[in-house]
């Protein structure tokens, strides 16, 4: 019998595997959890073979998802490559984009691999940094800022709501021990700001172990198991479990990413990159 494979299937498969946790790929596909685990019991079906081993602690492949792999990337790859091409436009021109550290580093290197292939005239230029150093810059040095805010802020174009949560390592079993270490970004920051107001607010001591100006810094800081942290859900490091009211901690403010356009500037380019963003980002969107 001829067996078809959803697309839909394999990317979460994919996301699965390369995440190596239900619940973070959940997060970064803006799915429930018990979806994503439908759908990998539905391709194993279709597979005739177990692809993934889970545990309490992480998810890993087995021989056969291993072999899996490779072929789903490159066809969850050649399917999203079909799609630009018929929907790429004759676009030209310089877009300045700046962004966030960890969308950078975990949610657009492959959005922005298929930008670049379906616009080949558009010059993109990509900087990394904190929403508010972007924010400020907005217009002289940058056309477009995708950056991450309070839920609810009411600027810019809203893409997607993100989970924030607390984050410490998988390796250890977390409980309250005042005072809480913490590895945090360095000021100014909305997440360590949160997070401050939130423990204060609590009556839960604490202690700033580590503070960085690096998202992955201070994520694997949290993940050598010595320190908690706050994340993004969609875009945690492997190595870190999410936290939450249920483990004795605050809960923090929801957080939401909006794409912001250069007041007065316009052009087909930039009209082309955020149509793009908007539509790969935005909530319900899959997860590239």
């Amino acid at each position: 019998m001829l067996r078809n494979i959803d697309v839909d299937l394999l990317r979460s498969f994919v996301t699965v595997a390369e995440l190596r946790s239900f619940t973070r790929a959940a997060a970064a596909l803006f799915r429930s959890q018990s979806t994503v685990s439908t759908q990998i019991r539905r391709l194993e079906e279709l597979a005739g073979q177990t692809l993934l081993q889970r545990s309490p602690h992480e998810v890993l492949l087995t021989r056969a998802g291993e072999q899996f792999l490779g072929y789903a990337r490159r066809i969850v790859a050649l399917h999203d490559e079909a799609l630009d091409v018929i929907n790429a436009q004759s676009v030209s021109g310089r877009v300045r984009l700046a962004v966030m550290d960890d969308y950078a580093t975990v949610v657009l290197p492959e959005t922005l691999a298929r930008f670049a292939r379906s616009h080949p005239e558009v010059e993109l230029e990509v900087t990394t940094g904190f929403t508010r150093d972007l924010l400020n810059s907005l217009g002289e040095e940058f056309d477009l800022v995708l950056a991450t805010q309070k839920a609810g802020d009411g600027r810019g174009e809203v893409l997607r709501r993100e989970q924030t949560a607390w984050a410490c390592s998988d390796r250890v079993v977390f409980a309250i021990d005042e005072p809480l270490q913490l590895a945090l970004l360095k000021a100014p920051n909305m997440f360590r700001e949160w997070a401050l107001e939130a423990l204060d607010e609590a009556g839960l001591r604490w202690r700033i172990l580590f503070s960085s100006s690096s998202i992955g810094a201070v994520e694997a800081m949290a993940a050598s198991g010595v320190a908690l942290t706050v994340v993004k859900a969609g875009t945690a490091r492997p190595g870190l479990q999410l936290l939450g009211a249920e483990h004795g901690l605050p809960v923090l403010p929801a957080s939401e990413i909006a794409l912001h356009l250069a007041p007065g500037r316009t052009s087909a380019a930039m009209a082309a990159l955020s149509a793009f963003l908007a539509e790969a980002l935005s909530d319900g969107a899959p997860s590239y």
